[in-house]
């Protein structure tokens, strides 16, 4: 090779090197964990809205679920965060429910609810600590 196609190569790789350095970088990694308060539109009156509280321990996810106006915490089966996706299940008054969700934004988490009578549509937003 000549010294020019040696520059232009040593050039081409740099950037390239840069750029694919860059997306590593600024990629947002999602993490569930922490206070979330939820709404469920559709859900019946006294389960449509509370707090869904995420804890990480030895890798493993936990999670509880409070509902306004109940001083109870549900302890959530099954809690996983795979490709983005929090997923957990609930034994709620004789019922299987299953929740799927996934981030829509930073600090923000949607998806759904499924249970034997159909889905619910859920939203959460994260409670931001204030130092």
């Amino acid at each position: 090779m000549t010294m020019k196609k040696k520059d232009s190569f040593f050039i081409i790789f740099i950037f390239i090197l840069g750029f694919l350095t860059l997306n590593v970088f600024s990629a947002i990694v999602n993490d569930p964990v922490g206070k979330w308060k939820f709404s469920a539109p559709g859900a019946p009156y006294g389960y449509d809205q509370g707090i869904i509280e995420i804890v990480r321990e030895a890798g493993e996810f936990s999670a509880t679920v409070s509902f306004t106006g109940m001083d109870y915490k549900f302890e959530l089966e099954k809690v996983k965060f795979e490709e983005e996706k929090l997923s957990f299940n609930l034994y709620l008054e004789g019922e299987d429910i299953y929740v799927l969700m996934s981030f829509s934004e930073e600090n923000k988490l949607s998806g759904k609810a499924i249970y034997s009578q159909g889905e619910v549509t859920l939203y959460a937003t994260r409670e931001l600590i204030e130092e």
